[in-house]
């Protein structure tokens, strides 16, 4: 798979000690426990795949990660504020509730009724609630599982099942 495909879940915040180790701020930790499967970081520009040594949540939105090539606090320091991307095998693979809002910017939302509705053009994550802004004409759509069916990161889309009259509330 392209590293191109992958999507990003993450940044690097801070070094964690001296052996290497760093802390990834995302919204699901638990997707970097038990993969083996590379992460791709962006450095200056370029996507570059690591592998995982070791890591575990330390929190709800972070993770301690040990990489196979960074056991010096110095080469770690190097990977600060680096973006972090993961396959979407592997996001497809995690519960679906345990997506990132943040992730899905740029898909698709195919409603079961209606079709296409659009491209989602950003998240509206300022309230406990995110909602999806969607298309040309901004349509608000709760990011919320009862209307969020599926998401195909492969694809780049989220099946949602909307209820009657939701589409025309923005009219």
């Amino acid at each position: 798979m392209d590293v191109q495909d992958f999507v990003e879940v993450g940044k690097i915040v801070k070094t964690h000690g001296v052996n290497g180790e760093i802390i990834v701020e995302l919204d699901n930790p638990a997707i970097l426990e038990d993969t083996t499967e590379p992460v791709v970081l962006e450095i200056e520009g370029l996507r570059v795949p690591f592998f995982i040594e070791q890591a575990k949540a330390v929190s709800a939105q972070r993770a301690r990660v040990q990489f196979d090539c960074t056991h010096t606090e110095q080469r770690a320091k190097t990977l600060v504020g680096c973006r972090v991307f993961v396959s979407p095998d592997l996001l497809d693979n995690a519960e679906d509730e345990f997506a990132s809002p943040t992730a899905i910017v740029g898909f698709s939302v195919i409603d079961k009724r209606h079709g296409d509705i659009g491209t989602i053009q950003s998240i509206d994550n300022m309230n406990v609630n995110p909602i999806m802004v969607v298309g040309e004409k901004q349509t608000l759509i709760p990011f919320h599982p009862e209307f969020v069916t599926k998401i195909d990161f492969r694809k780049r889309q989220v099946r949602v099942s909307l209820p009657d009259g939701l589409l025309n509330l923005n009219n």
